[in-house]
Formats: C-alpha cells, structure tokens, sequence
C-alpha cells in the first residue's frame, strides 16, 4: 500500500494545540505519523509548504436530497461538493422525499449511502413524516444507527408533543436538534421582520419568532432532563438565552452558520431571493451577536444548513421562492474570512468550531490530527481571494448569497480516509 505524506504544511490540530510546521505520514486511511518525516520510496509526497493544514470540516447540519429531489442534489454530488469545501463528514437532516422518519425510508436512504464522497451520518425525524402531529418510531432508530433527532424546516409547535418527544429522546439517549420557531409569530414571513422587509413591502419574521421557541425547548429540557440543541440560531436574544441556561447548565447547547456571522437582511437588496433563507438573515446587532457568542464560547460549533435547490425553486419572487441557500463548498473561506480576517479571531478557534467542537458533540472519530486516527485532512491557501461565482458551484445547488462576494482562505486540497481530492 502506497504512503502518502504531506510535507512541510503549517499543521493546527485543536486537540493538542499544536501549531507548527511539520509532516503528516499517512497509511491505510489512517493517520501513521505527525513530525519530522523522511520521504521514502513509493510515497505520494504533497508539497504542503505555505498552507494550513487542519482536519477536516464536520457539517453537522446538511439536507443531501435524493430520493424524490435529486433534481436538488444527490448524495454523490452533495458529498462531492463537501469535499470540494474541505468537508469530510457530515450529518444530513431527514426533511427528504420521503422523510427520514420510519425505518423503511431510513433504511433505503442508507442504500444511496454507497454513492457518498465522504463519511454521511443520518438525522431521524422527530414526528412521523414531520408533520408534527405524532411522534415517529423513536423506539426503532437506535438500532438504526440514529443518534439525533429533528424536524428541521419546523419546529414541533404542540408543546405536550414537544415534551413527549424530550422524554423519549432522554431515555433512549436521543439528542433533540430543534429548529427554533413558533409557528402562530410572524405567519408568512420571507424576510426578516425590519427595514428591508418594510422597504420590499414583504411579510417578515420577527426575533420573537425564533427566540420564544429557544425559550421553549429550554423549560422543556430542564424539565425533563434531556439535552437540547437549538440549531442555526440567528437573534440576540437567542444568544443570551443559550447564554444564560449555560450558567447553570450543561443540557444546552447551540449553532451558528456563517451566512448568519457573515451577513445581514440588506442581501436582499443585493441579491434577491438567493438570499431568502429560513431562520432569515438578520440586522447587524444580531450578527455581531452571533460573532460574541461564537468568540465567548456559548455558541458551540457551525454549522451551514447547506439546503441546494434548483433554479426554478429560486424565482424573484419572494413570496414564491423556496427557503435556503447552498454552502458547503463557501463555508470554510466564509467562516476564515469574517471570523479570522475580519473579527481577529485566532485560527485555532476557527478550526475548532469547524472540527473538534462538531467531533466532541457528536462523537465521532474525527476532528483531529493525531496518529491512528482517519485521514481526514483538510489542506488551506490562506492566501488565495477568490470572488464567489455560484455557477461554479459542484454542488446542484446553485443558490448563495455570497455570490459576488471577495473570500479569502479557500480549501486546496481534501484527503478523506487517505484519499486525495
């Protein structure tokens, strides 16, 4: 078996803290050796001098299609635009044709698996066909091989559902992974409820949307003892309640995604529906304060939503336009960009909320670089700009807000399980 070794890269591993310039020897899909290496005969060498090495990206927050909507992407192209990003696992949620809430339909979904570029781990439903009424065949998904549980693209309004759904997750050791929003607040919204909505002359979503559901699904988990995550959080107030519950604590635990700390509503000005996305993109207050959560620690990790539609889902109509935009292939130079580059976060921490902190929460075999350990491997320019061009996208999914945007600090090279990409 042929050795691959990446030579002379600048290796940050957010386990060890390790931050120098040094070699990588791998073998056999696993990491063999980190130090001072040899190149010997029959090794596959990669001149790594000049850029970042990290491990590579965990996505736990992405909707990979197929089945009834591979015209929006397929597990092979959506894998293979995660690799195209740096991303080597992620967790795809189960909002599929049709939905990921009953053995047969996970089981056939974990057929397609074959086609996967990279390690893909399923998000089971909460209720069945995510419908919110009952509850789906919790009992059946751990030996599934399901671990979390969602109803992303809803929340589960019924609040007497809602608990059911806790107490059964704790006592299967389930975790929850709510998207926060109450459905009666802010009916119809396509933007978020302020300026650019008023100036469009568009229903909006209003904070109080999202942050009484955050409100929610905590006195529901101390209530119950169950753990609880809020994903892709967006307002102030969401932040400071995740915030203060951590003080007493450790059942409470959030993400963020980069169009979130990277953006806000005036996108929509600029780039119309490809900036129509669920929760919505919010003022600069919020931003900022998702920038503090993330830099203080109580926001835990990022996630992208990654949610690929087609052209024809995306018409310039807002009232008409799906939600979501397409992110895997943006989400390390976006989150490099705003979080390193422009908020002065040290790289380290970039690196950990993009692959120790998802690893740990998780529980997955990755998130680092260390002898024995797979060979996911991420390879970074942190030098390189490059503007945004969604039609450049692997990816089927071609809808961004970032298009036309100026990143810096783009993925190079991807190694998944010691393969090169």
């Amino acid at each position: 078996m042929s050795k691959l070794l990446i030579k002379g890269g600048h290796v940050i591993d957010p386990e060890s803290n390790s931050d120098e310039v040094t070699d990588i020897l791998v073998s056999d899909q696993e990491i063999e050796q980190i130090g001072d290496i040899d190149a010997g005969s029959g090794m596959n060498v990669i001149d790594a001098k000049g850029l970042l090495v990290m491990p590579g990206i965990i996505d736990l927050h992405v909707h990979l299609r197929d089945m009834e909507q591979a015209e929006k992407e397929t597990i092979e192209s959506g894998t293979k635009a995660a690799r195209c990003g740096g991303v080597t696992t992620v967790f795809t949620m189960p909002n599929t044709k049709p939905p990921l809430s009953t053995p047969e339909a996970i089981r056939r979904y974990r057929e397609l698996l074959k086609n996967a570029r990279v390690n893909v781990e399923i998000i089971g439903g909460i209720t069945s066909d995510l419908k919110g009424k009952t509850l789906a065949d919790l009992d059946s998904y751990p030996n599934l091989g399901i671990r979390f549980i969602s109803d992303d693209g809803f929340d589960v309004n019924d609040e007497v559902l809602l608990e059911a759904a806790y107490r059964k997750a704790n006592k299967l050791g389930l975790v929850l992974i709510t998207h926060p929003e109450v459905d009666s607040i802010g009916v119809g919204g396509v933007l978020n409820e302020g300026l650019v909505s008023k100036k469009l002359g568009l229903p909006g979503q209003p904070n109080e949307r999202e942050y009484k559901a955050v409100e929610r699904g905590i006195r529901l988990a101390l209530k119950t003892g169950a753990r609880a995550h809020f994903t892709h959080i967006s307002t102030k107030e969401s932040v400071e309640l995740v915030r203060q519950t951590k003080k007493n604590s450790g059942l409470i635990t959030c993400d963020a995604t980069p169009h979130h700390f990277s953006l806000t509503e005036s996108e929509a000005l600029r780039v119309g529906t490809l900036a129509k996305v669920n929760p919505p993109l919010r003022t600069e207050e919020d931003r900022q304060a998702i920038i503090r959560g993330l830099k203080d620690g109580t926001i835990d990790f990022i996630v992208t939503d990654h949610a690929p539609h087609t052209e024809a889902d995306k018409p310039d109509d807002f009232l008409k336009a799906a939600f979501g935009i397409s992110q895997l292939e943006t989400s390390l130079a976006s989150s490099i960009t705003e979080l390193h580059f422009n908020q002065g976060m040290g790289l380290m921490d970039v690196i950990r909320l993009l692959t120790l902190a998802p690893a740990r929460f998780a529980n997955v075999r990755a998130g680092r670089l260390k002898a024995g350990y797979p060979a996911d491997i991420t390879l970074v320019d942190l030098e390189t700009t490059k503007t945004v061009d969604r039609m450049s996208f692997v990816s089927k999914g071609k809808n961004t807000p970032f298009e036309g945007k100026s990143l810096k600090g783009w993925p190079v090279k991807t190694i998944f399980r010691g393969a090169l990409y």
